[in-house]
């Protein structure tokens, strides 16, 4: 039987045999990639094969969507997991590069730090909401997604991690607040004391219109005490050159993004049955101007009176006790997290209004300085039966606070001066108005919030044929903030100090009904719910006034899905269909001078089909194909402040109404062992925003692109070479389109970039 490393694992376990339960709809098969392990891209788990060597025997993927370990086949709802090694194969960096092949899954990417996973539709932005997002995200189950503006959503460089889960759907009885569409779940390597490990991987790539770009990466596992102690370290280096030339300042290339990184992971298994487990994550992103094109003048040029830096960093540090107490296993996971992110964005196109309007005569670029920091520290614990009775059953308790701090200034060199020539406010009122000289009107938040739950779930057999799992989530959130002004806004009297406070408590359900009829078939049905913090809103830099906040919102998930084997296992097909109602939406809104603020209203309706192929047609030949038709709409005409009102049927933004991915590898019986790779994206158009959703608004489109990838990899003893083209087409894909103060701004996918890599493993 084939040896099998469980993530979280001391070492290697034995997988059991395709009779065994938990087995009974894992007959997949493994396709070899390079000689070394495979990409099979399909199926929610992202089907693994095992090549001719292995005489197809059967591999397990292993995923904690259920915070337990088990087959992805035996979960009762939409999981997705995408493993190191397919990370690998298909030349990974971050999210951009493989999370839109995941079934109802887009991408809007748009800057580091702020690019949204949106899946199945459930977002009413293709960007930031004012307060919580609706996707989750973890590492290694550290919750990242705190309430508020979301500062830093979490890229993690793809090198050394064990898989990427992507569970769709709500998950709000087992992953709590935040996890409204679904959860997306680094798990990175574990230290491994059974033996040691290294790894090194470089890549120098050229993108059109873009100076050459590169990674270097590494990797060292060093057993301490044999079977009982190691440490695992990673670092991770790349720079992405500025394929973007920002004609207002005058530099080619401007928007060179750079990733910096590394994680160190401890493992201590004192006894059996013990794990004690430690992780640190460190990751920066700097850019040095903003990556969005102004496509009114030209598909590679931007225009801003200075450039738009941007920075973004975050850290983890966890520890987790795993304890075997027989008839249940006993796991305590205590995390601290901080992040943080700092931007500027050119304002330059107002400063003759503010001129106008404050009696001004600023000459210098009008500037916003945007950002913040927050620090939080989670605690859960549980208990999580053990064995394969037909009667399994974990409940567990948890707690994380979060602080945060937002800022947003507006400021112009000069500008204290200009206040103390203005007629309107006079001499002296400089020092009060911008007493650092440049900033004039600031807006700060001081926000406190806590969530703590209770939660279960249980799994009962009736016969081995039928399932039903029961289970919930009793919750209580409590958000405390105190938003400060400051500026020419509260002028002549001093800063002011808005408190507000928002509480809620609720249960999130979940109840799910399996037949598994023979080992080739599971057919599911699923209720879930989710929810998340209520946020509320400030007057800001805005002149024009805004609600008081928004309250949390409603949404329930109705699920049908089928998992199916054919042709001996050679043939794999997957479906899903999915109903969700979102009722008492919290929405992201824009004033007419751009700025943000939240609110309640309307509901609207997803429905979707979502369907999975993977066919082993030969021992060499692999294909794959997700397709997901699905439509995010309305239920009711939407009022839109200061735009008009959004009609009934209007589409989400965010969505797409069709994702097509497909995957070909082709590994031939020649010496080095070649192997071809060829994948295709597609996705359709949408749009950015609901305020494009009012007739007679001008639309923020985004999506209707096609993206094809190749690559060639041959293996020379420990060393795979890769040659790869990506976008071959050279489409110029819209990820994002945001309307800013310097006109119509877009997010794009990455021109056509030729490169090579070299991986060396131990």
């Amino acid at each position: 039987m084939p040896v099998i490393r469980f993530a979280g694992s001391a070492g290697p376990r034995t997988a059991k045999p395709k009779g065994d339960h938990m087995l009974k709809s894992a007959s997949f098969k493994m396709a070899m990639l390079g000689g070394g392990a495979a990409v099979a891209l399909a199926g929610p788990a992202f089907a693994q094969v095992a090549g001719p060597d292995r005489g197809g025997l059967l591999d397990e993927v292993i995923v904690t969507a259920s915070k337990r370990e088990e087959s992805v086949r035996e979960v009762s709802g939409s999981v997705s997991a995408v493993s190191g090694e397919q990370l690998e194969a298909l030349g990974a960096q971050g999210l951009a590069d493989y999370v839109q092949r995941v079934p109802g899954v887009v991408f809007n990417q748009f800057q580091p730090g702020t690019s949204h996973v949106v899946i199945r539709g459930v977002a009413t932005s293709a960007g930031n909401v004012q307060g919580q997002g609706t996707t989750g995200y973890y590492i290694n189950e550290v919750p990242l997604t705190e309430p508020g503006w979301t500062i830093v959503i979490p890229d993690v460089d793809a090198f050394d991690v064990d898989r990427v889960e992507v569970l769709r759907g709500p998950q709000g009885s087992l992953f709590g607040s935040a996890s409204m569409g679904g959860v997306v779940n680094y798990i990175a390597n574990q230290a491994d004391a059974s033996g040691f490990d290294a790894a090194a991987e470089g890549t120098l790539s050229q993108t059109r219109n873009a100076d050459l770009g590169g990674s270097a990466k590494a990797m060292l596992n060093v057993p301490i005490i044999a079977d009982k102690l190691a440490v695992r370290g990673v670092f991770a280096h790349r720079t992405e050159p500025g394929y973007l030339d920002n004609i207002g300042v005058g530099r080619n290339g401007s928007s060179d993004i750079s990733v910096t990184g590394g994680r160190v992971s401890v493992l201590f298994t004192p006894a059996e049955g013990s794990r004690l487990s430690w992780l640190s994550l460190y990751q920066k992103t700097e850019a040095d101007d903003a990556p969005y094109r102004n496509p009114e003048l030209g598909q590679f040029k931007r225009s801003t009176a200075l450039l738009e830096p941007n920075e973004t960093d975050f850290q983890v540090h966890s520890l987790r006790v795993d304890q075997d107490l027989g008839p249940a296993t006993f796991t305590a996971l205590a995390a601290y997290q901080k992040k943080s992110q700092d931007f500027l964005f050119d304002y330059t196109p107002w400063r003759s209004a503010y001129n106008a309007d404050l009696g001004l005569n600023l000459t210098s670029p009008l500037y916003i300085e945007s950002g913040g920091e927050s620090e939080g520290k989670s605690l859960e614990m549980r208990v999580a039966s053990n064995g394969e009775g037909p009667f399994r059953w974990l409940f567990g308790a948890m707690y994380f606070e979060t602080d945060k701090f937002l800022y947003e200034q507006l400021g112009a060199q000069g500008a204290a001066a200009q206040f103390d020539a203005s007629p309107l406010f006079g001499p002296g009122s400089g020092a009060v108005i911008a007493p650092g000289g440049a900033i004039f009107n600031a807006f700060f938040t001081d926000l406190k919030s806590k969530e703590t739950a209770l939660f279960g779930e249980a799994t009962y057999a009736f016969v081995p044929q039928l399932e039903l799992t029961v289970g919930g989530r009793l919750f209580k959130t409590k958000i405390d903030s105190v938003s400060r002004q400051q500026g020419f806004s509260t002028y002549p009297g001093g800063p002011t100090a808005s408190p507000t406070e928002d509480e809620q408590d609720g249960f999130s359900p979940k109840v799910s009904l399996t037949w598994i009829p023979n080992d080739d078939l599971r057919v599911y049905g699923l209720y879930s719910e989710g929810f998340r913090f209520g946020t509320p809103n400030t007057q800001g830099l805005s002149t024009y006034p805004v609600p008081a906040g928004s309250g949390s919102d409603e949404l329930k998930n109705y699920e049908l899905g089928v998992r199916s084997d054919w042709l001996d296992g050679r043939l794999r097909v997957d479906a899903t269909a999915f109903y969700i109602d979102w009722q008492d939406i919290q929405l992201r809104l824009l004033t007419p001078d751009n700025f943000n603020y939240a609110a309640n209203g309307g509901a609207a309706s997803i429905k979707g089909l979502e369907l999975s192929t993977s066919w082993r047609v030969t021992d060499r030949f692999d294909l794959q194909s997700n397709v997901t038709w699905m439509e995010a709409r309305l239920d009711e005409p939407l009022f839109i402040l200061w735009y008009g009102t959004a009609p009934k049927g209007a589409q989400l933004p965010g969505s797409a109404d069709w994702s097509v991915s497909t995957t070909a590898v082709y590994r031939f019986d020649a010496p080095y062992e070649p192997t071809l790779l060829l994948s295709h994206r597609y996705l359709s158009e949408g749009i950015s925003d609901l305020n494009s959703a009012v007739p007679g608004v001008a639309v923020n489109e985004q999506g209707d692109y096609s993206l094809l990838d190749l690559r060639l990899s041959a293996r020379f003893g420990s060393t795979t070479l890769t040659v790869f083209g990506d976008n071959l087409t050279d489409d110029r894909g819209v990820t994002r389109t945001v309307p800013e103060a310097n006109g119509l701004s877009q997010g794009l996918v990455r021109p056509r970039t030729f490169g090579v890599t070299a991986h060396w493993e131990l």
